[in-house]
């Protein structure tokens, strides 16, 4: 009877793994994805849009009913398919939010006044999940839990298959603060190693689901996370250890539009097609604080686009539903096919992005191949598509799906250009057996910016007293005899000034080709440089140095902004972007804060102004 038994659950498990093909993507430089603009060389009547996502009808997959599971805060899901063990592996966050939940940790203690569990669990068919039993840290007095480590924050994990050194095949990336990062290795994703310091952080950086992965491309590892400068920003760090990192700037962040209303989360990413894909967790504090899941592109790590802003590849469900609160997306730095679809696996909470105390379940959804996104037919007419030249690697092959077909066209040099026909209902996603004969990304073409005659020549902010919505930082007083104001900044810090000259679009309210900003300041030491700065509204600017240094008497200091530049003329002409800067012509479109400070090597607390203003430029005729 034994026998019997055994054979039986020998051949349950045999067809379950026979039933359930899965396989990791393989990158690569022949396989293009038409959500890439470099891949489309014109389109009508058809429409780029993300997927559509099919949700597992058995979501959730697995509940955070156990009771160390006090509050799966984000869930933070890192998942990995194992192909030696044919077996699916995931690692999510557990926050202990009650004081008696934290009580009740084998060693009670705390980050950020909560205590914090990573939580393992395995799976053969990807849809039944099991919490192993390890015994390895204890709750209540009980060692019958899936808890693998601990005070681990944010943590992402993954499994390195190109790693030489067993003991460090799986790799954990978290931090416990802002410019506070870990890592820690382990030989089996089970049983850690101790916490190392990772160097080379920015003190704004982290605080995010921390996602790490080494790039099949370079060999290098790439690391995802939270850049915050008064608002949620996406950042990259890149490795060659693993512990010590180069801090890369921002990479993705949300639009003038969204402002501080929908604020890019976090970004868990993986290489896919020619490129590189990531589900971008949308923070929507004007939107009732939901999270959402968009779907962001890069053709090389560094720079990055979100297919279609505003629109979720996962949306949340109905208010109450498993997922009608957050959505987090998986990481671990790879993308699955299985029976020839792409699957996600998710957190879900039907709360929102407020406090501790909140639970998350895993879920799952699939995608046909390569159906991240793809052009659709807008219209019940169909629409055409036209690639760009590409180098042919072998048979091709198109994914899509419905009523669509491609011809290809031959040109020089071995190259083809595929021309579709979408009809309604039809979509293309990818092209396997083809590689871009030009690999290089172009700028966004704007439209050409018609320049006006002058029509306000000069704008004045006279500081004869303190003007309304102009401050300093720290204080902003009336010198005494009046001629101006003094600025002044606690010890140790730098003043600036700042305030609003014409909030709205400089091109249009001035006209002529640009402007000339000006301000009329003195220091209490000769030889300080002036920075002029202007924002994007109140969110991020673009900045100039004068070469001009400053005297102990009043003398005008000013630099000029040429309204037709390109982003790459601004830097040319000495116009620095900061980090979390929009587009140049973006920013005068959108011109709100004006500052204006001593810079360089002045390190004075505080300095005396007089006049702020901005003047026209006329249009030079021929």
């Amino acid at each position: 009877m034994k026998t019997i038994l055994s054979a039986v659950v020998l051949l349950a498990v045999l067809a379950v793994s026979l039933s359930a093909e899965v396989a990791l993507h393989r990158p690569a430089k022949d396989h293009l994805l038409l959500l890439d603009r470099r891949v489309v060389a014109s389109a009508s009547g058809v429409e780029l849009t993300v997927g559509r996502p099919e949700r597992d009808a058995r979501n959730p997959l697995l509940s955070s009913d156990q009771p160390w599971e006090n509050a799966t805060n984000n869930y933070y899901p890192n998942v990995t398919w194992d192909s030696s063990s044919r077996r699916w592996m995931m690692w999510y966050k557990d926050v202990l939010a009650d004081p008696e939940a934290i009580a009740q940790m084998d060693v009670p203690s705390t980050v950020h006044n909560v205590g914090w569990y990573l939580l393992y669990a395995t799976s053969v068919d990807g849809l039944k999940w099991e919490r192993p039993a390890l015994g390895l840290h204890r709750f209540a007095g009980n060692g019958v839990n899936n808890i693998v480590a601990r005070d681990c924050p944010n943590a992402g994990v993954f499994l390195d298959g190109a790693e030489t050194d067993p003991v460090r095949r799986y790799k954990m990336a978290y931090d416990v603060g802002l410019g506070k990062p870990r890592v820690r290795f382990s030989a089996d994703g089970i049983h850690w190693g101790e916490a190392l310091e990772a160097t080379g952080f920015k003190s704004t950086q982290g605080d995010t689901h921390n996602n790490a992965f080494r790039d099949p491309r370079t060999g290098k590892f790439l690391w995802f996370t939270k850049m915050y400068l008064g608002e949620r920003l996406v950042s990259r760090l890149e490795s060659d250890d693993f512990v010590n990192w180069r801090a890369g700037g921002v990479v993705l962040r949300s639009s003038l539009e969204e402002g501080r209303g929908s604020q890019t989360y976090a970004l868990t990413v993986f290489p896919y097609a020619n490129g590189y894909l990531g589900y971008l967790m949308m923070y929507h504090v004007a939107g009732g604080r939901r999270v959402d899941c968009e779907l962001a592109w890069s053709p090389d790590s560094l720079h990055w686009e979100r297919v279609s802003p505003g629109r979720p590849l996962l949306a949340n469900g109905p208010d109450g539903s498993y997922d009608g609160g957050c959505i987090y997306a998986q990481a671990g730095g790879q993308a699955f096919i299985e029976n020839g679809r792409n699957v996600v696996f998710y957190g879900g909470s039907p709360t929102v992005h407020l406090g501790w105390k909140r639970s998350g379940a895993l879920c799952r959804a699939t995608l046909p191949e390569d159906g991240f996104a793809g052009y659709r037919a807008s219209g019940a007419d169909g629409g055409q598509i036209l690639t760009a030249w590409l180098r042919p690697s072998g048979k091709v092959r198109v994914t899509g799906e419905g009523d669509f077909s491609f011809t290809e066209e031959k040109g020089a040099s071995g190259l083809v250009r595929l021309r579709f026909q979408v009809n309604a209902g039809g979509a293309v996603y990818g092209i396997h057996g083809v590689a871009l004969a030009d690999e290089a990304l172009q700028e966004r073409k704007l439209p050409p910016l018609e320049l006006q005659p002058v029509r306000t020549g000069v704008v004045r902010v006279g500081f004869h007293s303190v003007p309304e919505g102009w401050k300093g930082t720290d204080r902003m007083e009336a010198l005494q005899g009046g001629g101006g104001v003094m600025v002044s900044r606690k010890p140790g810090l730098r003043p600036f000034a700042s305030g609003k000259v014409f909030d709205g679009d400089w091109t249009q309210h001035f006209g002529g080709r640009g402007v000339r900003l000006s301000a009329r300041l003195r220091t209490p030491e000769a030889g300080a440089i002036v920075r002029f700065e202007i924002f994007a509204r109140e969110v991020a600017q673009w900045y100039r140095e004068t070469m001009e240094l400053s005297q102990k008497d009043f003398a005008d200091f000013s630099v000029e902004a040429d309204f037709g530049w390109t982003d790459a003329e601004a830097r040319a002409a000495g116009w620095v972007r900061s980090e979390q800067g929009f587009g140049w012509r973006e920013t005068l479109q959108n011109a709100g804060r004006v500052v204006v400070m001593p810079s360089g090597k002045f390190d004075g607390d505080r300095f005396d102004l007089e006049e702020v203003r901005v003047e026209a430029v006329a249009v030079e005729r021929k």
